[in-house]
């Protein structure tokens, strides 16, 4: 995956769903219901399993029907589960692979350079895992060579899903969820295409606790710190909403966001002199962004003089850097660190000796 793009579109997102009583359709097949992960659904009866993946528009938004063996209904693709030989996309799908113990699953990928994860990333020097990515998309030769059984591919890659010679082309959507906990079950997603079903419900099942047991440190804090965060790219700013990822991460952590009004279904537009009076308001100034080396409070705003005074910024500030960490892979696995993170920032006084993972403070 690009990062820059990636950087512009995983900031928005949010929102959790409760567990419901599986209903059967006509056919006889019941929706598994997950906990939080609002844009893939597990169907089951009996011992057969199919999978839905959600676009942006939910119920409405069909971006794939994937039935695991053989179904004589063919709206299906069927999906030789479980996956022996797959390709990923995008890089950020690979610690999904590592936490289940099946790196050695994944024979191609694309933007090899970009990979993070330890594992995948000593497959890659072995020559186990090869680089099918070309500069005007992927490598049709080499993905005809390595034969996946299957390629996983979020919706706006750039995998030509019609060609037969690429195999099972399965949309991936988790930077769609809204809620942390909401992209960390889509392990339950690959747990079920890679034969590890227990397995990753075991792994979500943990997350999940971890990731309360550090949230419940935060509630009813009195009189939370409000913060702003954003991207810039080219020269705008942007915002995610309250309805968003960022949102709930920053509640979570013991923060009020700047803009807990505010909903829509991308990153908003936020203008110069506008983004002036609200860090005038806020505690802390965050932005995700892309740098080598240290950060300062010049870099973070981008240069403006008038922004780099405020104490939004010289004392709150804080960045993502995914030039030095993991945060659209290994991090979907962790979000319990990313609150760790953020609490320590909004509450410096409350961790000792703490190093972050995710998020720094400026100067960092």
């Amino acid at each position: 995956m690009r990062v820059a793009a990636y950087l512009v579109v995983v900031c928005c997102f949010h929102a959790c769903s409760e567990r419901e009583q599986p209903s059967k359709d006509a056919a006889g097949w019941s929706t598994l219901p997950n906990e939080y992960a609002e844009h893939f659904k597990i169907q089951a009866r009996g011992a057969a399993r199919r999978v839905i993946v959600l676009g942006p528009g939910g119920d409405q938004d069909t971006l794939g029907k994937y039935v695991l063996g053989s179904d004589p209904d063919l709206r299906w693709q069927p999906v030789k589960a479980p996956l022996q030989r797959v390709a990923v996309v995008s890089t950020t799908h690979l610690p999904f692979f590592s936490a289940l113990g099946i790196s050695g699953t994944v024979v191609g990928a694309a933007h090899t350079e970009q990979i993070r994860d330890t594992v995948m990333r000593r497959l890659v020097a072995q020559g186990k895992v090869i680089e099918v990515g070309r500069a005007d998309g992927l490598d049709r030769e080499t993905l005809i060579g390595l034969a996946p059984e299957a390629i996983f591919d979020p919706p706006f890659g750039t995998v030509p899903k019609a060609s037969a010679a690429f195999g099972n082309v399965i949309a991936v959507t988790e930077y769609l969820e809204q809620h942390p906990l909401g992209r960390a079950e889509w392990i339950r997603f690959f747990g079920l295409l890679l034969g590890r079903t227990e397995q990753a419900d075991s792994i979500f099942n943990a997350i999940k606790h971890r990731y309360a047991t550090v949230r419940s440190m935060n509630i009813a804090v009195p009189d939370p710190p409000t913060v702003f965060f954003g991207s810039s790219w080219n020269q705008t700013w942007y915002a995610p909403p309250a309805n968003s990822y960022m949102e709930r991460l920053i509640t979570d952590a013991g923060g009020r966001y700047w803009a807990i009004d505010s909903v829509a279904k991308e990153n908003v537009p936020v203008a110069l002199e506008q983004l002036l009076l609200i860090a005038a308001e806020c505690d802390h100034f965050g932005l995700m962004l892309s740098k080598e080396g240290k950060v300062d409070a010049s870099f973070l705003v981008g240069g403006d003089p008038r922004l780099a005074k405020m104490d939004a910024v010289q004392k709150g500030g804080f960045y993502g850097n995914s030039a030095r960490s993991d945060l659209f892979g290994q991090a979907l696995l962790e979000p319990e660190t990313i609150l760790r993170d953020l609490r320590c920032i909004f509450r410096p006084n409350s961790c000792r000796q703490y190093t972050p993972s995710y998020f720094f403070p400026v100067g960092q």
